[in-house]
C-alpha cells in the first residue's frame, strides 16, 4: 500500500484525500463529514483545511509545497480543498465510515503507519540520531563540493550536462545503493544514517582520487557505482534497511 502518513512541521499527518482514496469513498463526502462534525475533530486540535495542487501531492507531503496552490488535479485554475488530519482526527474519521473489507484493510494499514511514524518522531528526540543526521547533512555538503569539482572538470572535456544533473545522478546512486526512496532520510534509524555517512565518504574518496588522475569524466561515476555496489553486497545494506 502507498504512503498514508507523512511528516509535516514535525507532526505525523494524513489527509482526507488519502482516506477517501484508500476506503473507496468520495472525497467531497468526507470533507462534508468532517465539517459536519468539526466540533468533535477539533478536540484533538483544530482541523486545517488547505488548497493544494493534487498533481504535486507528494511535494506537498514532503513540506515543499505551499498551503495554497492555484491548480487542481483536473488542470483547471481551481483549488482542491483537503483536510490535514493528525492521528486522533484520522482515527475518529474512519470510525464514522461503514466497514467493508477494503475499509478494514485500509484502517489496519493506517494504524500501522501512524505507529511507525511515532517511532520516527521518537528517533528525532534521540541525541545520537540528531548528531548522526547532522553528520550526514555535513557529509553531503562535502560530497556536493566534490561533485561540483567533477562537473567543472567535465565541462573542460566537452560535457554539456548541467551541474544539477550531476548532483541528481549521485544522489540517486546513493539512494539506490541503500535501497531507500528519495526524501526519506529523516525516517531512518541512527544506524541507517551511519551507513549513508559511510557511503558518502566512499563516494567522495573515489571521485577525488580519479579527479587527481585526470581520467575521462565518465569514469568517477562508473567507479563510484561499482565501489558502492561492492560495499553494499559485502555489508548487506539493502536487506538490512528493508528489514529494519
Amino acid at each position: 500500500m502507498n504512503e498514508l502518513v507523512f511528516l509535516k512541521h514535525k507532526q505525523a499527518l494524513t489527509t482526507s484525500l488519502i482516506i477517501a482514496e484508500g476506503t473507496g469513498n468520495e472525497h467531497r463526502s468526507l470533507i462534508r463529514l468532517i465539517q459536519t462534525h468539526e466540533e468533535y475533530f477539533n478536540r484533538w486540535g483544530k482541523v486545517k483545511f488547505v488548497n493544494v495542487d493534487l498533481k504535486s501531492a507528494t511535494s506537498f507531503m514532503d513540506g515543499r509545497d505551499s498551503d495554497n496552490s492555484r491548480l487542481s488535479s483536473d488542470g483547471r485554475n481551481k483549488p482542491t480543498t483537503i483536510a490535514l488530519l493528525n492521528e486522533q482526527q484520522a482515527t475518529f474519521l474512519i470510525t464514522l465510515l461503514r466497514n467493508n473489507e477494503v475499509v478494514l484493510d485500509f484502517k489496519s494499514e493506517l494504524v500501522d503507519q501512524f505507529y511507525k511514524m511515532r517511532e520516527v518522531l521518537r528517533n528525532h528526540q534521540d541525541p545520537q540520531w540528531q548528531t548522526t543526521r547532522f553528520d550526514v547533512k555535513e557529509g553531503y555538503k562535502t560530497l556536493s563540493a566534490v561533485v561540483h569539482d567533477l562537473h567543472e572538470f567535465a565541462v573542460t572535456q566537452g560535457c554539456k550536462a548541467s551541474e544539477k544533473v550531476f548532483y541528481m545522478n549521485f544522489a540517486k546512486l546513493l539512494n539506490k545503493t541503500l535501497g531507500i526512496d528519495a526524501g526519506t532520510r529523516d525516517e531512518l534509524a541512527a544506524w541507517q544514517l551511519y551507513e549513508i555517512e559511510k557511503l558518502q565518504f566512499i563516494a567522495r574518496t573515489v571521485i577525488k582520487g580519479l579527479l587527481a588522475k585526470g581520467v575521462d569524466y565518465h569514469e568517477p561515476y562508473r567507479q563510484t557505482k561499482s565501489t558502492l555496489e561492492a560495499y553494499a553486497r559485502l555489508s548487506f545494506i539493502p536487506q538490512r534497511l528493508l528489514s529494519a
